[in-house]
C-alpha cells in the first residue's frame, strides 16, 4: 500500500483529487491533506509518506521551493499543475510525473503505475537533483535528460545527445561517446521536450541535435551530415522548416 499526502492550496482541486484517489484505494492510502507548503513540510516529516501529490503554483512558496527545503527526498512526487510549459519541461526532462488540472482519472492511473515502477528503481534522489538543476539552468545544452531504460535511469546531458532514432515502440539515443540507450517510449514522446532544447525532427524516424549538424546537402528533402559523420535523410515536408533553422546553427 502506497501511503500518500496531498499538498494543494485550492480546496476544490484538493477535494476532487481526494475523490479520484478513492477509486485507487487498493493501491493508495491518503494519510493527510495539506492546504499550504509549510503544513506540507511538517506532515512529510511526521508521516514519512511514500508519495506526495504536490501542487506547483502555491502562494508564498511554490512546490519546487518546498521540495528544496526538505533535506532528504525519500518519497515519490506526482506534481499537479495548471498549464505551465517551463515547469512541465523541467519535470519531463527528469522522468518525473505531473497531472494537469482538472485531473483526469486515466492520467492519474497512468501516473500511479509509473510511480510504482520508480519505487522499484529507487533513483528518486538523483531525479530531483536533475530537476532542480534544469529549473535553474537556462542554457539548453547544459540541461540533463533522465532516460528510463530496462536497466535503470541514465542521466544524459543534452549536449551529449547526437540523435534519437525510432525503433518500433522504442526510441534509441545515440551519444557522443558512441554509447546507445534504448528507451521504452516512442520518438513522439520526446519530440516536444527535445524541440524546446535545440533539437529538430527531420524525419518520422529521426530527431537530431542541431548543434551537431556538420553539413546540409540540398535535394528533394536533402540530407544532413552530423558531427560523427552519420548521414540522414530530411523528409521533404520538414525541409523548409529545417532550412530556416540552419542560419541559427
Amino acid at each position: 500500500m502506497i501511503r500518500a499526502i496531498i499538498i494543494e492550496d485550492e480546496p476544490v482541486s484538493r477535494e476532487m483529487l481526494t475523490l479520484l484517489l478513492q477509486r485507487h484505494k487498493a493501491d493508495i492510502e491518503i494519510i493527510d491533506t495539506c492546504s499550504n507548503p509549510t503544513d506540507g513540510i511538517e506532515s512529510i516529516a511526521l508521516h514519512q509518506p511514500d508519495l506526495i501529490f504536490l501542487d506547483i503554483q502555491m502562494p508564498k512558496m511554490n512546490g519546487f521551493d518546498m521540495l528544496k527545503k526538505i533535506s532528504s527526498i525519500n518519497f515519490e512526487v506526482i506534481f499537479t499543475t495548471a498549464f505551465d510549459q517551463y515547469a512541465i519541461d523541467a519535470i519531463r526532462t527528469s522522468a518525473l510525473d505531473y497531472l494537469l488540472k482538472p485531473v483526469d482519472d486515466e492520467d492519474l492511473t497512468a501516473a500511479i503505475e509509473k510511480c510504482k515502477e520508480r519505487m522499484v528503481e529507487k533513483k528518486t534522489k538523483y531525479q530531483f537533483q536533475n530537476l532542480f538543476n534544469n529549473l535553474t539552468n537556462k542554457n539548453p545544452l547544459d540541461k540533463t535528460l533522465a532516460l528510463s531504460a530496462s536497466d535503470g535511469i541514465s542521466f544524459v546531458k543534452m549536449s551529449d545527445i547526437l540523435r534519437v532514432e525510432a525503433n518500433g515502440r522504442y526510441a534509441k539515443f545515440y551519444l557522443l561517446n558512441k554509447e546507445t540507450i534504448l528507451v521504452s517510449k516512442t520518438l513522439g514522446d520526446f519530440e516536444e521536450i527535445l524541440s524546446a532544447n535545440q533539437f529538430f525532427r527531420i524525419h518520422d524516424s529521426s530527431i537530431i541535435n542541431l548543434n551537431h549538424v556538420k553539413k546540409y546537402t540540398r535535394g528533394d528533402g536533402g540530407t544532413v551530415l552530423l558531427s560523427d559523420n552519420t548521414e540522414l535523410d530530411v523528409a521533404r515536408r520538414r525541409k523548409d522548416e529545417f532550412v530556416k533553422l540552419i542560419p541559427k546553427l
